[in-house]
């Protein structure tokens, strides 16, 4: 397979969001929320807030992103609103700089408009991936692309480490934040420039959002994919939001976060590769069911975690678990993504892909309830995790029943 210059420069806009996805959502805006809630909130009210606002950005970006999308379908506007969005997600990271924003409310306001910013903008772009790739080509591509978002998030994140700051007062978050903006708004532009997207063959006067839902519901092979995918996905992007969060509550420092963060990118580089080459072999499909299952793994040991009463044993399993998560975090998602462009029109693939975002890149809806109520009724976060293994057996069983047409 040949990588020409429209291949490139889409998959160059993986790492590009990564930046902010790594440094802003995951690390850093966390790190911040909990520096200025000090003395205001409990650690398990950051983590519960922090995924409701987490829940809130995703289903307002798929709100967003689903009524829009068929004008954006038929008036060939994806590229357009992936710069809209990047430009909004752009300013959100800036905004964070501002002392007057330097508060639980505003900190989480801000958190909103970047996540909605990110999983919006990500949406147009994962649409994209049709244009750009023959049905054959989908797996290895995408694959490719979540590689290159690990690659990506990792080299931002070292040149965060390299500005020399030691992350132990306020002021030393700064840099960060520049870093992710710059690196996202600069590593688009290439996709903005050498991106054309293919007439649609449909009329956006003629599609509106009930004939989206109608169509889906209609599909019996797309409803129960995109079922399947809200069940299971749900759960990966809750853990993962829970997990700096989390770490913090079991006494890990922010530097060994962070460490800890740096690895998993190593390990997910590779890891997602791998999926895709193991793809081509035993099925896309095959490989999701694997992930599936470790993730059902990960929400044991972390039930064994919240009861054990040893912290050197909690922080072990908190390891295990970080290292299951970079083994399988970049293959569910790209082969989930190549999936989904195989089983749905290539004229209704940005309102497709606007349903099918709503609860990917790690939008959680589902999860952030079940850490509300474990955090509400036993003051235990961890518990959510536990019960997200529902979910996982559920989207498990339902995958198995979706038809997908191999290369």
């Amino acid at each position: 397979m040949a990588f020409s210059k429209k291949k490139i420069s889409w998959l160059a806009y993986d790492p590009a969001a990564s930046a902010y996805a790594l440094i802003v959502r995951t690390v850093f805006a966390p790190v911040f929320l909990a520096h200025f809630s000090q003395g205001i909130l409990t650690g398990s009210q950051i983590t519960s807030r922090w995924s409701l606002v987490a829940s809130a950005a995703g289903i307002a970006a798929g709100i967003i992103t689903v009524f829009s999308g068929p004008a954006v379908d038929a008036r060939r506007k994806k590229v357009p609103m992936v710069a809209l969005f990047t430009a909004t997600g752009v300013f959100s990271c800036l905004a964070y700089l501002l002392p007057a924003l330097q508060t639980p409310g505003a900190i989480l306001a801000i958190s909103f408009c970047g996540i909605l910013s990110f999983m919006a903008s990500n949406s147009f772009y994962d649409s994209l991936l049709i244009n750009i790739t023959t049905p054959a080509e989908r797996d290895k591509v995408s694959s490719f692309g979540y590689a290159l978002g690990y690659a990506g998030g990792l080299c931002s994140f070292l040149l965060c480490m390299a500005t020399g700051f030691i992350f132990k007062t306020a002021e030393f978050y700064i840099a960060p934040f520049i870093i992710a903006a710059l690196w996202w708004s600069c590593g688009s532009i290439p996709l903005l420039r050498n991106v054309k997207e293919v007439p649609a063959g449909m009329s956006a006067e003629k599609i509106r959002i009930q004939d989206t839902l109608k169509f889906i519901f209609s599909q019996k092979n797309i409803l129960l994919f995109l079922t399947a995918y809200f069940l299971y996905i749900d759960g990966v992007g809750t853990i993962l939001l829970a997990a700096t969060p989390l770490a913090a509550g079991l006494d890990i420092s922010t530097n060994l976060i962070i460490i800890t963060i740096l690895l998993l990118q190593l390990i997910g580089l590779p890891a997602t590769l791998l999926y895709g080459k193991l793809a081509e072999k035993f099925s896309a499909k095959t490989m999701i069911k694997i992930a599936i299952a470790i993730y059902v793994t990960i929400a044991v040991i972390v039930t064994i975690m919240s009861f054990s009463s040893n912290i050197t044993v909690k922080q072990t399993l908190f390891y295990i678990t970080a290292f299951l998560v970079g083994t399988s975090q970049g293959g569910i998602q790209s082969l989930s993504r190549s999936v989904f462009s195989k089983i749905i029109p290539q004229a209704r693939a940005a309102e497709l892909f606007a349903v099918y975002n709503i609860f990917g890149k790690f939008t959680t809806i589902v999860g952030p309830v079940l850490i509300a109520c474990s955090t509400f009724f036993w003051d235990k976060a961890e518990l959510g995790i536990t019960m997200l293994t529902v979910p996982f057996i559920l989207g498990f069983i339902l995958l198995s029943k979706v038809k997908v047409p191999e290369n």
